[in-house]
């Protein structure tokens, strides 16, 4: 008999964890079933952690798992290839490398930034959504300070040395955290004056960090206010060029630096497929996490579209997880009920989040986790517990102790 193949597309925090779950189900089925994962990486991501490296607080090995640690000694089998194409006719995707079959699908290919189509933006700005990326920032804000530090004329000097985060989300204040850390440092290894270093963290609507409780938000943003950062609400940028960006206001803001954090969409590739629309190029699911076009195809993660409640299941890790652990029982029933083994029925989706944490530098955090607010040293303590938690179960002590050496043992400057 052929074996059934099922093919995870996608290795960030979704297709991770649904590999883990289909290995435990099959793992004494493996001369019967395969696991496939495909990504165009040969690594995992740690995706809520590009801020530290953007901020010039961990090297980009801190946030780069191979998968061949994090498959070690499963059955899963692990692709390096890219996905141009998938036909659900045939059920084959179509990659640069070679051609995949596959009896059930899950793709969990992701997000990508979204820019909303506000002029310039694309060109003109920085994005925080991969390693890339971040590496990207941290050049450039090391070729800021450093140009600042020959620059004679004033006006120039104060360009380079303003630096604009825009979006009062996670991503965006967790890397205003960063700078407000590393700036100083930066600018006395070059002899810049840091008083002459302008940090903004400007958001379109009436409040950063609107996921959080009135309390934790009001402390992120004290914490903020006394380290220099300017914050600018109801600031909705309409245009942004190499000079800078401009707020509906009128105001004018001359910058070399913009990093972009408004937002994130279902990837282009995603969206390409021909299966049914959601919103934001996210695609429809049900409430199993199935395709409404085809009954052996899954989605997770942030490109998905499910309403929970009246409201989008929201574009965060524990999402991502809890979104693939239901495709993944999907998966499992559908297998084992066409081999003739008994299986659960599996259930619907229902979310279980915990709450959130935020991070603002090294040496800061805000949370409301499980009804109880916490901030300073304690809600980052309790961050650190959750991504160790996190590393452990993804390549168990050796990621826990990995992740505590670069985070605590390994950090200069007392950044931690």
């Amino acid at each position: 008999m052929d074996k059934k193949r099922i093919v995870i597309l996608g290795g960030g925090y979704a297709g991770v964890h649904a590999a883990k779950v289909l290995h435990k189900a099959f793992k004494k089925l493996k001369d019967t079933v395969e696991v496939t994962l495909i990504d165009r990486h040969n690594y995992h991501t740690l995706m809520t952690e590009l801020h530290e490296v953007a901020g010039n607080r961990v090297d980009e090995s801190s946030v780069k798992i191979s998968y061949n640690r994090i498959f070690a000694g499963t059955t899963v089998n692990v692709i390096r290839d890219e996905i141009k194409h998938i036909d659900f006719e045939k059920q084959v995707l179509e990659g640069i490398g070679a051609t995949y079959a596959y009896d059930q699908l899950l793709i969990a290919t992701g997000a990508e930034p979204t820019d909303f189509n506000i002029p310039g933006v694309k060109e003109h700005a920085f994005y925080l959504w991969s390693l890339e990326d971040a590496l990207r920032i941290k050049r450039h804000i090391i070729d800021m300070v450093t140009a600042a530090s020959y620059e004679k004329d004033a006006q120039k000097r104060r360009e380079m040395l303003t630096f604009a985060v825009a979006g009062g989300g996670f991503t965006g204040v967790e890397l205003v955290g960063e700078l407000i850390e590393w700036l100083p440092i930066l600018c006395k290894e070059h002899g810049v004056d840091f008083n002459e270093v302008k940090l903004m963290n400007v958001e379109a609507l009436g409040n950063i960090l609107n996921m959080l409780t009135d309390k934790p938000r009001q402390k992120a943003i004290e914490y903020m206010h006394k380290h220099g950062v300017e914050i600018k609400t109801n600031s909705l940028i309409i245009n942004a060029d190499e000079n800078g960006f401009t707020i509906k206001d009128g105001t004018v803001v001359k910058t070399k630096t913009l990093v972009w954090t408004c937002g994130v969409r279902g990837t282009t590739f995603c969206h390409n497929l021909p299966l049914t629309d959601g919103k934001v190029q996210r695609k429809k699911v049900d409430e199993f996490m199935r395709s409404p076009d085809y009954k052996n195809v899954y989605l997770a993660g942030d490109g998905i579209w499910f309403m929970e409640d009246g409201k989008p299941v929201g574009q965060i890790v524990e999402a991502a997880e809890q979104t693939a652990a239901t495709a993944a029982h999907g998966i499992i029933y559908n297998i084992k009920s066409e081999l003739g083994l008994k299986v659960q029925e599996p259930a619907p989706f229902k979310s279980n989040f915990h709450g959130f944490m935020v991070s603002i530098g090294g040496r800061y955090a805000v949370s409301n986790t499980m009804g109880v607010v916490m901030y300073g040293f304690f809600a980052q303590a309790i961050k650190h517990m959750v991504n160790m938690y996190y590393q452990f179960g993804v390549c168990g002590v050796n990621g826990a102790w990995t992740y505590f050496k670069h985070e605590i043992l390994n950090i200069k400057h007392r950044r931690s």
